[in-house]
């Protein structure tokens, strides 16, 4: 249950084109619809920042209520309550809801980064495309990740495909694909959005990961912000959520 939840909370359908703004900057783009059923009862559209940092303050269809130590209980139904009560150390004894908490506090930090995103004077992204080729030129964080042994591997590796071994690749639509290794492991990524996040000039990408395994129930969910500082470069990770 909690599975089909999460995948459910970040399915995207489409991403939009990169943007000219007043001289040469590039503006901001994010995907088209998102379809948010996980949080929201309706799908809710958020191709423009202001729309992207309204999600942070939209009710969700449920409430879950977090405790504190002499202090009054707090009802968490929105990003906006959900961060709050998180940077103040609320918490819940309910196992299930711990971890549909944990993962909707991601989808509430990728959203509220992503309506940080500024124009960019400059892209070395205009080359992505889901393929083969892309996990050898991604950070190794988007590495599938179960095991401590994976955990020491990972110390070492220079790249996603280095970790993972991937064997086929799936597109979905433009902005997302399946990524199957060798292993057994299933792995979608999709593009969130596009803008300058560290305010270096440079374009970068919000990526979002939804780990699984075949034949098995286990789920991970992880966002990255990651660049290019070269057409020729490999990306580089920004940050991890």
């Amino acid at each position: 249950m909690i599975k089909n939840t999460l995948l459910l909370a970040f399915t995207v359908i489409s991403s939009t084109a990169c943007a000219n703004i007043a001289g040469n900057e590039i503006a901001p783009t994010y995907n088209l619809k998102s379809n948010t059923r996980g949080l929201f009862i309706d799908p809710v559209t958020s191709d423009s920042m202001e729309q992207v940092n309204m999600l942070l303050y939209k009710q969700w269809y449920f409430t879950k209520v977090l405790t504190l130590d002499g202090k009054p209980d707090m009802d968490v139904n929105s990003c906006k309550t959900l961060l709050k009560a998180s940077n103040e150390n609320y918490k819940t004894t309910n196992y299930q809801a711990k971890s549909i908490l944990k993962d909707f506090k991601k989808t509430c930090s990728t959203w509220r980064d992503m309506g940080k995103l500024k124009p960019s004077k400059e892209s070395f992204l205009s080359s992505f495309k889901h393929s083969l080729a892309l996990p050898k030129q991604m950070p190794p964080e988007l590495s599938l990740i179960i095991s401590n042994d994976d955990e020491r591997r990972l110390a070492k590796a220079s790249s996603w495909e280095e970790m993972s071994h991937i064997k086929k690749v799936e597109p979905v639509n433009e902005g997302q694909a399946m990524y199957y290794d060798n292993s057994g492991g299933i792995q979608r990524l999709t593009i969130m959005a596009k803008g300058d996040y560290n305010q270096d000039g440079i374009e970068d990408m919000v990526l979002y990961m939804e780990n699984s395994v075949e034949g098995g129930d286990y789920y991970s969910s992880y966002s990255y912000i990651v660049t290019r500082l070269a057409a020729d470069a490999p990306y580089t990770l920004i940050k991890q959520f």
